[in-house]
C-alpha cells in the first residue's frame, strides 16, 4: 500500500510540474520551485495580484492572424509586442498545442519564404476579406506595369484583372472600389513598346512552347546581327524589357533589348512546322546576371566609393548591389565597397551621382569617371571658355 500511496503521489507531482511548466511557457516567466509547490491560497488571501501581459499578447497574436490571412512575419509580431525571438517562439509552441481546428490539427502553421518566416492560420477559408486582399495586391503589382500599355502583355493583364474583380462578392466591392487611387507607381524613364506588339506576341509565344525564333537585331549604332535564337527569358530590367537566350551567331547565352529588335519570327523546319528547341534543365537566368552591376557583363572588379553629403542614408535603404558594404572610416566618413562583374553601367550610375560619391579604387574607373566628369562640367563653360571634346 505504501508503494501505491508513493506512486500516486508521484504522478500527481508530475502531472502538476507539467502544468506548471505550460503556464510558464505561456506567462514567459517561470515560477519558483518554493511557488510551485505551495498550496493555491484563495484569492482574497494572495499578495501578489496575478499579471495577465503575457495572455494580452497571445490574444493579440491570434487577433493579428485573424486579420492576415496571408501570414504575419515573425519580426513584425516581435516589433509590435515588443518581445524577444525567444519569448515568441514560446507563445507559437503553446498557440499550435492548444489552439485546435475542427479536424484535430494546430490552428496556426509557420511557413518560410526565403529568409522570412511567417505565422499564419492553417484553416484559411476563402473570406470576402481575403479575396479583397489578393485583389489588392494583385492590382498594386499590375500598376508597375503600365510601361506596358498599348501591348499584348498589357491587353493580358487587364483580361485577368477583370476575372480577378469578377471573383470578389458583390457585397464586397466597395472594398477595391478606389484601388487606382490607393495603390499607384512611377516607373523611372520606362521605354514604350506600343510599337513593338507584334514582336512581344511573337516572343510570348515562343516562350510558352519552346519556339526557336529567328531574330534581326539593331546595336545601337544601327549596326546589328541575323540570330537563330532559342528564348530562355523575358528579363524586365529598369523600365526595359531584355530577351535572354541562345544565339547561334556567338554560340552561347545573350541579351536582346527587345525594341532593337528589327523582326521576329518562328523558324520552321522542312515539314513547315515550328522548329523546337530542348530548355536546358539546368540553365538559371540569375547564374548569367550574378555579380553583374546591371546587364552588361565584364571583368570581375573590386571597387571603393567615398559617399559624400547624404549619399549614405539614401544608399543605406538600398541595395545597390549584392555584395555592397559600408565601412564607418576613423574620419567618420563612410565607404561603400562592392565586387562587380563589369563597371560598364556602375560607371554611369556614379556619374549619375555627381559630387555625392567619389571612386577611390580602382584607379582604372577612377580616372574614367574623372574624364567624363572633366567633359561635361566643360559644357557648361561659357562658350569662349569651352574646350574641345577628346578626339
Amino acid at each position: 500500500m505504501a508503494k501505491r500511496g508513493t506512486s500516486t503521489r508521484t504522478a500527481s507531482r508530475t502531472r502538476r510540474e507539467r502544468r506548471d511548466t505550460e503556464l510558464d511557457a505561456i506567462s514567459g516567466a517561470p515560477r519558483s520551485r518554493t511557488m510551485r509547490a505551495t498550496k493555491r491560497e484563495p484569492p482574497q488571501a494572495q499578495a501578489r495580484k496575478p499579471t495577465y501581459g503575457a495572455a494580452a499578447r497571445l490574444a493579440k497574436i491570434v487577433l493579428g492572424l485573424a486579420s492576415r490571412p496571408f501570414g504575419w512575419s515573425f519580426d513584425a509580431i516581435r516589433a509590435q509586442l515588443g518581445i524577444s525571438e525567444r519569448t515568441l517562439l514560446r507563445y507559437i509552441a503553446v498557440c499550435r498545442r492548444e489552439l485546435v481546428n475542427s479536424e484535430g490539427g494546430s490552428a496556426i502553421e509557420v511557413v518560410q519564404h526565403g529568409e522570412r518566416r511567417l505565422l499564419r492560420l492553417t484553416n484559411r477559408a476563402r473570406t470576402a476579406e481575403s479575396t479583397a486582399f489578393e485583389a489588392a495586391s494583385l492590382y498594386f503589382t499590375f500598376t508597375m506595369l503600365r510601361f506596358l500599355e498599348g501591348t499584348v502583355v498589357r491587353d493580358l493583364v487587364d483580361g485577368l484583372w477583370d476575372k480577378v474583380l469578377q471573383g470578389v462578392p458583390l457585397a464586397q466591392r466597395f472594398r477595391v472600389a478606389d484601388l487606382d487611387r490607393k495603390f499607384h507607381s512611377v516607373a523611372y524613364a520606362p521605354k514604350d513598346y506600343r510599337e513593338h506588339d507584334a514582336h512581344l506576341d511573337t516572343i510570348f509565344g515562343a516562350l510558352l512552347h519552346n519556339f526557336r525564333l529567328h531574330i534581326d537585331y539593331a546595336g545601337l549604332a544601327g549596326e546589328g546581327h541575323q540570330h537563330n535564337f532559342d528564348p530562355y527569358t523575358l528579363l524586365a530590367y529598369r523600365g526595359g524589357l531584355y530577351l535572354l537566350g541562345k544565339s547561334d551567331v556567338y554560340n552561347r547565352v545573350i541579351y536582346l533589348a527587345v525594341e532593337r529588335i528589327r523582326s521576329v519570327a518562328q523558324v520552321t523546319g522542312a515539314n513547315g512546322q515550328p522548329e523546337r528547341f530542348v530548355y536546358p534543365r539546368n540553365y538559371r537566368p540569375e547564374n548569367y546576371l550574378n555579380g553583374v552591376f546591371g546587364l552588361i557583363e565584364g571583368p570581375e572588379t573590386r571597387v571603393e566609393l567615398l559617399l559624400r553629403g547624404e549619399s549614405e542614408a539614401l544608399l543605406r535603404s538600398r541595395v545597390v548591389h549584392p555584395s555592397q558594404q559600408f565601412r564607418r572610416r576613423a574620419d567618420g566618413s563612410t565607404v561603400l565597397t562592392m565586387t562587380v562583374k563589369g563597371t560598364t553601367e556602375l560607371r554611369n550610375w556614379i556619374l549619375s551621382m555627381g559630387p555625392w560619391i567619389e571612386v577611390l579604387k580602382p584607379d582604372e574607373l577612377r580616372a574614367e569617371v574623372a574624364d567624363l566628369l572633366r567633359e561635361a562640367s566643360s559644357l557648361y563653360r561659357p562658350p569662349n571658355r569651352r574646350r574641345a571634346p577628346a578626339a
